[in-house]
Order: structure tokens, then C-alpha cells, then sequence
């Protein structure tokens, strides 16, 4: 069945005009976008139809070419496969895509060329760890949505929960749309579970991290030709274990955090910390014991020793109901039921888990609403999503099952990642292994223990120089902390008299001035 396109009146068109106008400016102050209708909170049919409104009398949109800017590998059938999305937008909101795929490497920079140039551009990814969202937000890049979010994007609040939207507010505004996906961090590792049966132990019987020690040992003695434990020193533990240690942190290099269950929310500092010192102490434990390879500090890639099936367990890492489907090729040959997903806690919902993929309109588009028009088709079409993900069948994947498909050797085009953009429970499948989207994502999300400072963000602007600084006694110490290579009764206390040197009480204070001032706004 065939849905039909969105139609303007005259007067709709005059005032999408006017409020893309406003938008560009200061944007309007009266509405707030986390104020989600109630029946928008409950997650919707992957089919979805669009609920926009539409008039059989009113004008036709006039063409425009929408302008999306996405970090990811270039095809070679990329043009294809956006001709075939083009004939769906064309058809429902008279639009043609213009899909720039830019080299992860070197994405950032492009976008900030982009954002100086003022050259036009429409859609825009942004996270916290690539085309820095609160950067762009302070410097005018990215439009306030706050607005044009529920007037052309009632799809998009069906699918994200009420609750996430306040993590990518600034200053109680809105600049940017959350990619569908599991929004909230599982912490655990996956393994080989071969060698689990070999042994006789199972994923279940390890709830805490020394509790693998056993395994490891056993493991370190019966296959010389296996590494335990995959690590290396540029691993960010906090990003992936974090919650399982009680603490929420901010960035990899700045050493204060905030313990999940403190309602007072103090800031103190990381490397201080008995949940960390304790953490260490079982690296250092591992690494005395062979588990963790002599060389973890220095090494730079462990991906072709994964591929190669020279790891039993994988490092830390986020466990979510496709991770054993995605990672099967590098434990037990490919088949996903040969991982073992071992979960350390239960998902934690953070403000830095949800601002790490999202999606803003620029200020330099020519037509935020239609921006937006698309971008709720890609929460509300499913067709459209998958073509974007997996390209065209027949041509770069054969249909399996209805939802279930398989990669057509050599294919031309194959991005495969919808946590990047739209609705990711929209997806295919890629494996017979990997569970339904429905109700294994929404599930997920809604299992999630929302963190207390679910919407704030730091500001480091006032402490630039010290965390600066800081960041460089980080690196002096870090690697060889947490792979276990250093003694942390010896290094620790050497490393927290030059971050205190550095200025890290400086940067506590500002963070707890900042965490105060936005506790008192609540």
C-alpha cells in the first residue's frame, strides 16, 4: 500500500518559511520538545505509516535536494542505492537525497570546514566523540528544533522514549534528533563459548570481574595458542564498565566522576576512587598471571588476532541483543551461537549513551521542515531504512526470511549501521541468530536505570587549559594502569600528585559548580 505524500497549503508554506527563519536566529521560546504527547511514548509498528497531515487540495511541495552528512566508508554503488531512496522521498515529500559518506578519519574536519564555509547542508551526525554537538550548539551550527520536531517528526517521537530527550537539550532547547537505537549501556564481554563448555563453566555464574578468574587461569594453561582476555591501552574502560563500578564519567581524559547512587551527585575524582583502585588491582592480578598479554600496553590493534580466533574473551564492551549476531566471526568461526554474552549490570541510560549518535538539521539548510520530513521517514518507512543500510536486493542481498537477510558476496554497497541514523529497530536482520528488533530494543530501553544527571552536560570552556593538562598526565599513566603492567599501590599515587599539580581540583569544582546549578533548574 502505497502512502501518500505530505501536502503544503500555500499558508503552511509561508510559515514553515517563517519559522525556519526564527530558527536560524535565537528559535522560538515558548514550546518545549521533551513535552511529548502521551500516546508518542509507547514504541510503534517498524511499518509504521507517517501521521504527518496532508490535504488532497493543497499545493504540492516544490522539488528540493536534501544535503546529509554521515561519517562512514565509501561505495562504490553508493549513487545506486541513492536513486532507489530518491524515488520514496520523491514520491512522498517531493525530495531528492544528496547522501555524502565521509571517511570516518577525517569527518570532523570536513564538518567544521563545512560549518565556517556556510556551504549548504541539511542533515548533519553528531555525537559526542566525532563533530562535537555542544561545539556546534554554542557556535550557531545546528538549528533549535524545539519546534519543528513535533510538527514533522511524529514518528520519530513514537520511537525514542520521553525520558532520553532531555539529555540533548541545551539550556532547555533542542538541536538535534536521537537516532533510534539501545539507548542505554549494557557493560559486560562476550566469549567464545567453546571453550566456557570445555571447561565447565557458563556465562550466568560470572556476575562480578574476579569471578572470571578462574575461567582465565584455566584457560591461560590449556590453550597456549589463545589469549584469555582481549586488551590494549588505549581501551576506554569507563565508556564500557563504568556503571558496573558504580561511577558515571564524562570523558576519557577528565579524572572527575559522580557515584551512580549519590543524590547529593559529588564529584570526585576517578583515580581515587576504591571502586577503581579495586578494578586495577584485578588488571594487575590478570596480568601477573599471563591473561592479559605482555604487550597489551603498546599494542595498537588487536582486530586481525579477533578475526584470527586467537581471543577467547572479548575486551569490555556494550552487550545489546545483536552483539553476539555482529561479533560471531571473531569467536567460534561465525556462528552466533558460539558467543556467550557475559552482562556485568543492568543498562544504565546516561546522558553521554545518548548524545553519542545524533542527527541535526544545519543552520545553512534551505528547508528545515522537509529536513525533517525525511528524517521522520526513516523512523516511519522501513523499506527506506534498509535500503540506506543494506542497499537494494537482489543486487547486494537475497531476502532469507521475511526479515532475515544475507550479504551477496562482493557487494557493492553494505553500510550496515543504523545505530548511525533514523530508527535502528526499522532493521533487517543479518543473522538467524539475532533476535527480533521488536520487543528486544524497545525491552532494552525500557529496562534502563536512568542516570540522576540525565540531561546535563559539562561544560569545559572555563578549565580548557587544565584539563589540557591533565589529559597529558592521563596519557603518562593510563595504558600501563589499566593492562596491568604497572603496580597501582605504587603508580596511583604518583599519578594523583601531578594531577593535582595539573589542576584537576580546579576542574572538579567547576564541575560540581556546573552539576549544582543545573540540579537547582530541576
Amino acid at each position: 500500500m502505497k502512502t501518500k505524500g505530505y501536502k503544503l497549503s500555500t499558508a503552511i508554506l509561508a510559515s514553515v518559511m517563517s519559522i525556519s527563519f526564527m530558527l536560524s536566529g535565537c528559535g522560538n521560546k515558548d514550546n518545549n520538545a521533551g513535552s511529548t504527547p502521551a500516546e508518542s511514548s509507547a514504541p510503534a509498528s517498524s511499518a509504521a505509516e507517517s501521521s504527518a497531515p496532508a490535504s488532497e487540495s493543497a499545493p504540492a511541495l516544490d522539488p528540493y535536494e536534501i544535503t546529509w552528512y554521515l561519517p562512514q566508508s565509501v561505495f562504490p554503488d553508493a549513487k545506486l542505492v541513492q536513486d532507489e531512496m530518491s524515488k520514496i522521498t520523491k514520491e512522498k515529500i517531493n525530495a531528492t537525497l544528496n547522501i555524502q559518506l565521509v571517511d570516518w578519519g577525517t569527518y570532523d574536519q570536513k564538518m567544521q570546514a563545512i560549518a565556517a564555509s556556510g556551504e549548504k547542508a541539511d542533515l548533519i551526525f553528531t555525537s559526542n566523540w566525532t563533530n562535537d554537538y555542544l561545539q556546534n550548539v554554542n557556535k550557531g551550527a545546528f538549528l533549535d528544533i524545539t519546534d519543528l520536531l513535533p510538527q514533522y517528526g511524529p514518528d520519530i517521537l513514537k520511537q525514542v522514549p520521553p525520558s532520553a530527550w532531555d539529555a540533548a537539550k541545551v539550556k532547555g532547547k533542542l538541536y538535534a534528533i536521537i537516532n533510534t537505537q539501545v539507548l542505554a549501556r549494557t557493560p559486560g564481554l562476550l566469549m567464545n563459548k567453546s571453550y566456557l563448555d570445555k571447561y565447565g563453566f557458563t556465562a550466568d555464574q560470572f556476575k562480578k570481574l574476579d569471578d572470571l578468574t578462574p575461567f582465565f587461569e584455566k584457560v591461560k594453561q590449556g590453550e597456549p595458542d589463545k589469549y584469555a582476555f582481549s586488551l590494549k591501552g588505549d581501551t576506554d574502560v569507563m565508556g564500557n564498565y563504568g556503571t558496573t563500578l558504580g561511577l558515571e564519567y564524562f570523558a576519557m581524559k577528565n579524572p572527575g566522576v559522580v557515584r551512580i547512587d549519590d543524590d547529593s551527585s559529588k564529584v570526585v575524582n576517578l583515580y581515587e576512587t576504591d571502586e577503581f583502585k579495586g578494578f586495577l588491582k584485578t588488571m594487575r592480578d590478570w596480568y601477573t598471571k599471563g591473561i592479559i598479554r605482555k604487550d597489551a600496553a603498546t599494542l595498537k590493534d588487536t582486530n586481525s588476532d579477533e578475526l584470527a580466533g586467537k581471543y577467547v574473551s572479548s575486551t569490555f564492551t556494550v552487550i545489546n541483543p545483536d552483539s553476539a549476531a555482529n561479533q560471531a566471526q571473531r569467536f567460534g568461526g561465525g556462528d552466533a551461537a558460539n558467543v556467550a554474552a557475559v552482562e556485568f549490570s543492568k543498562p544504565f541510560m546516561s546522558t553521554g549513551s545518548i548524545i553519542a549518535t545524533m542527527t541535526a538539521i544545519s543552520r545553512t539548510s534551505k528547508d528545515p521542515a522537509r529536513a525533517m520530513m525525511f528524517y521522520n521517514l526513516l523512523y516511519s518507512d522501513a523499506k527506506l531504512f534498509n535500503l540506506m543500510s543494506y542497499g537494494i536486493e537482489g543486487t547486494h542481498y537475497t531476502k532469507v526470511e521475511d526479515d532475515l537477510i544475507k550479504k551477496i558476496d562482493n557487494a557493492g554497497y553494505w553500510v550496515d549501521s543504523g545505530w548511525e541514523y533514523g530508527n535502528m529497530f526499522n532493521s533487517y536482520r543479518t543473522s538467524p541468530t539475532q533476535p527480533k528488533w521488536f520487543p528486544a530494543g524497545p525491552d532494552k530501553n525500557a529496562a534502563a536505570i536512568p542516570s540522576k544527571l540525565l540531561g546535563f552536560s559539562f561544560d569545559p570552556t572555563n578549565v580548557k587549559s587544565e584539563l589540557a593538562q591533565t589529559a597529558s598526565v592521563v596519557d603518562e599513566f593510563y595504558s600501563g594502569l589499566i593492562t596491568g603492567i604497572a603496580d597501582p599501590d605504587v603508580i596511583l599515587p604518583k599519578m594523583n600528585v601531578k594531577l593535582k599539580k595539573a589542576g584537576l581540583e580546579k576542574i572538579m569544582a567547576e564541575m560540581q559548580a556546573q552539576i549544582d546549578a543545573w540540579k537547582a533548574t530541576k
